[in-house]
């Protein structure tokens, strides 16, 4: 009897395995040796190494432990992306970067972010981020532009209307194919090196009564027949003067290279000053310019880099 009773037991074992999807053959296993044998199908295991169940159990996963190579939900993903995505839209392309010189011939436009329009009417709106130090203390370049016109500002006590008509303020630019002298504008005596090929030369007297523009011609400086009347100004008693230029005059660059700098012509008392950028040269008679700004007009004048 109890014989019949242990095959009868063994047989019903049997079909309840079967029954559940179990081989009858394989002897059964607890939960706990199941969980600690089990390797999930997303995580990524030493070979040869069991963890043990605690390692895998999916609740006690901290989401932030988890490695970026394994697969997340689509929703998980899209916004891991959205928070590290770096929108080409805004930013600069690599060869604007404002750690690396610019060259104007060849700097691309990543999309114009900046632009700033300054009334040409004497009073100083740029903005701080526009403002340059020169060579001189108490002397300021200033720069913006938007779409259509380049501005340029100098402000210093030789803007005053009682400076001396020997006095100029001087700028030089780059164009767009980037041709040009390397050798500037004689004044008396002075005639600067510049470091880069300028194809535009702008001067102003300090007596405001005349502005005036040359162009690099190939073989020498001559006049570029613009015209200034709105497009210059200095108020009375002012020590401020702006001016701006269309930068389709400058074949419309992506980026500008400029010096500026204060020139007194006077006999026997000769000198160039108030040099931008700050680092440009010493102040004295006659000196080279050693650095410009290069401006990439897809960013603000903030990131300008001095030059070479």
């Amino acid at each position: 009897m109890r014989f019949v009773r242990s095959v009868v037991a063994l047989s019903l074992a049997a079909c309840s395995a079967e029954s559940s999807g179990l081989d009858p053959t394989v002897p059964f296993l607890d939960a706990s040796s199941v969980d600690a044998g089990r390797r999930d199908a997303g995580s990524v295991y030493d070979t040869g190494t069991t963890p043990e169940a605690s390692a895998v159990d999916a609740s006690a996963v901290d989401a932030s432990a988890v490695d970026a190579s394994m697969p997340s939900d689509a929703s998980t993903t899209e916004a891991a992306v959205d928070s590290g995505r770096t929108d080409a839209a805004v930013q600069p392309d690599a060869t604007t970067d404002a750690s690396s010189p610019l060259d104007a011939a060849t700097a691309t436009d990543a999309g114009a972010s900046y632009a700033h329009t300054i009334a040409i009417d004497g009073v100083n709106d740029f903005a701080a981020s526009e403002a340059f130090a020169t060579t001189t203390s108490g002397f300021t370049l200033y720069a913006a532009w938007d779409a259509t016109y380049f501005y340029l500002g100098a402000s210093g006590s030789d803007v005053q209307t009682t400076s001396s008509s020997t006095k100029w303020w001087t700028v030089y630019l780059s164009n767009a194919a980037g041709t040009g002298s390397t050798t500037g504008v004689t004044y008396r005596t002075q005639t600067p090196a510049l470091p880069f090929p300028a194809a535009w030369h702008l001067r102003w007297k300090t007596t405001n009564d005349y502005t005036n523009a040359l162009t690099w011609s190939g073989t020498s400086w001559v006049d570029a027949a613009l015209s200034f009347p709105g497009n210059v100004f200095r108020g009375a008693g002012n020590d401020f003067v702006e001016l701006r230029l269309a930068r389709a005059t400058l074949g419309n660059p992506h980026a500008v290279k400029v010096v500026s700098a204060f020139i007194n012509e006077a006999n026997g008392g000769e000198a160039t000053f108030a040099g931008a950028p700050s680092t440009a040269f010493q102040d004295g008679v006659n000196p080279s310019f050693a650095k410009a700004y290069a401006f990439n007009l897809t960013q603000s004048p903030a990131g300008a880099v001095v030059v070479p």
